[in-house]
């Protein structure tokens, strides 16, 4: 097993570490902002072909805003769509749909179609959105060292497999997951049995496994799940995320470190 360091400090000792990927190991706050914007724009014009006043558009435009965490031209790490999979958000907005007095039915599927057209532009005009997620700084030193000291890395995120795969060979990082779990991945996270049954994929134990996120979502899955270090990081957003279900926080990936003990 390997010692993991937080600041030159032994915080425990493992066989393998689970990362969250956007906010943690990816840039995502710029692209994630761009795709909340166009959700709200296209559902705006739904709206009004729909003939809704002019105070309710303002009203919906308002509502999508707050329930993304769109404020002050930047994303709240704590909203849905910083954390939740695409199907959540799919029904977070449906829901407010149901407000405008839409039946269930027709706010889900108007919900649908609006995610899919914005997929579809966003596809179609990579070179003038932030499509690309970078890598935070830091990241790649520690997931090499990760892997040169033999500890296991595996991905967890509610990103389909399609926007796992784009992120990692958009960041050359081809060989370094061990094992990766998507919001297709069932259960999906934060369910504490995803978290087990990657565990068990890995043939290790949750003690002897760390987790790293930048969401409370994923802290508290990892405390239910019996994970022996819970490491909360905030180095990810403009406004760093509130966390209260970490034993261990960080801001930068840089204060955490592997010692192998021979």
């Amino acid at each position: 097993m390997a010692e993991l360091l937080i600041k030159n400090s032994s915080v425990g000792f493992i066989k393998a570490i689970i990362f969250d990927k956007d906010g943690t190991l990816s840039n995502s706050e710029e692209y994630l902002l761009e795709l909340a914007k166009f959700r709200v724009d296209y559902a705006v014009a739904k709206f009004k072909k729909l003939n809704i006043n002019n105070f309710k558009i303002f009203l919906l435009r308002k509502l999508l805003n707050s329930v993304y965490g769109i404020k002050n031209h930047t994303l709240s790490a704590n909203a849905c769509l910083a954390i939740a999979s695409k199907e959540q958000n799919i029904i977070s907005t449906a829901t407010i749909f149901t407000l405008f007095g839409l039946d269930w039915s027709k706010s889900l599927s108007i919900s649908q179609t609006i995610f899919e057209e914005v997929d579809i532009y966003i596809s179609n005009h990579q070179d003038n959105i932030q499509k690309k997620r970078t890598l935070i700084s830091g990241a790649l030193e520690l997931l090499l060292a990760l892997k040169n000291n033999g500890v296991s890395i595996a991905l967890m995120t509610n990103d389909t497999q399609a926007g796992i795969e784009e992120f990692i060979n958009s960041n050359k990082l081809e060989g370094l997951f061990d094992y990766l779990w998507s919001a297709e991945n069932k259960p999906s996270k934060p369910n504490p049995k995803a978290v087990i049954e990657l565990c068990k994929r890995m043939k290790i134990n949750p003690s002897e496994c760390a987790l790293i996120s930048d969401a409370d979502t994923d802290l508290k899955m990892a405390k239910k799940a019996d994970i022996a270090i819970i490491i909360g990081f905030t180095g990810g957003w403009k406004n760093p995320p509130s966390l209260t279900e970490k034993q261990f926080i960080i801001k930068k990936l840089n204060e955490l470190n592997i010692q192998i003990n021979t």
